[in-house]
């Protein structure tokens, strides 16, 4: 099962908090981007016959969603929608990611669709279990049951593992910023997208940026790329990508930065125009 039941943890401007909860039947990542979504509904509102879906940050032990404006993301969650209700998902194309550990969901924005299989999706998504209860009225050696809570606490430990194998992990901290801009040089818009990682100290270790432009046509696509304009925009410690699909360009660097707190680097990024959340990762 791929899917769970969340709380929603978000409150409004006067402190009410939305006591809804939320059907999740799927998170996964597009591998060909590295994007990540999350498909889900509100229980006991399938007679709606909604279904809402967005971009997914992931926070401890909670999910951050965020509405989705780009038709290439659009349709590539269309996609996965389709092949996930008939059971033929491509492992190469799709990666679905572990939910067991994720508890809470915040919404800050999301995209909706009209969608008549919500029952199909829940079915095949969120596990429930009708337990019955029966008791034992025969007396058993107390050796035997001993024997037998050693055992499920052993299965119980490596479930655990299995779902978890980060669990043991150091956890440091990071910070997955974005933010869109215009190039004068090149004439573009483009969205920069920036994650930084810290040590245990909560000192910087390391940052990516990926700046991504996206061309309107073909024609101004190809013209960009035949005279090899990257070059006004790569970097030497870094590289670049061109996506014939989409009419992309990526720009990809490993920067460096004089200051080294946590909270003067985000204070930093914040003041650059960028928006981030706060996360960790594990070493």
């Amino acid at each position: 099962m791929n899917g769970k039941i969340l709380k929603i943890s978000n409150n409004d401007l006067y402190g009410n908090v939305d006591d809804r909860k939320v059907s999740v039947y799927a998170m996964f990542n597009h591998l060909k981007y590295m994007n990540k979504y999350v498909i889900f509904s509100f229980i006991d509102e399938y007679n709606k016959k909604k279904l809402y879906f967005g971009s997914l940050h992931l926070k401890d032990n909670s999910i951050v969603v965020f509405s989705l404006k780009d038709n290439g993301m659009i349709e590539a969650v269309n996609k996965f929608i389709y092949d996930y209700i008939n059971g033929r998902v491509d492992s190469s194309e799709y990666e679905i990611i572990n939910i067991s550990n994720i508890e809470k969901i915040e919404l800050v924005s999301y995209n909706d669709m009209d969608f008549d299989n919500l029952l199909l999706l829940d079915s095949i998504s969120i596990k429930r279990e009708n337990v019955n209860v029966t008791e034992i009225k025969r007396s058993k050696p107390i050796i035997l049951y001993l024997l037998i809570l050693i055992i499920i606490g052993i299965i119980g430990y490596l479930v655990y593992i299995y779902f978890n194998p980060d669990a043991f992990k150091d956890k440091f901290k990071k910070l997955d910023c974005s933010m869109n801009s215009y190039n004068k040089e090149v004439e573009l818009n483009y969205e920069s997208n920036i994650t930084v990682n810290f040590n245990k100290d909560n000192k910087f270790k390391s940052m990516q940026k990926i700046d991504i432009y996206k061309f309107s046509n073909e024609e101004e696509y190809l013209l960009f790329k035949e005279n090899n304009k990257q070059d006004l925009l790569s970097t030497s410690n870094g590289g670049y990508k061109y996506d014939d699909d989409n009419y992309e360009l990526r720009i990809i660097s490993n920067d460096s930065l004089i200051i080294d707190a946590y909270d003067e680097v985000l204070d930093y990024l914040k003041d650059e125009g960028y928006s981030c959340i706060e996360g960790i990762y594990n070493e």
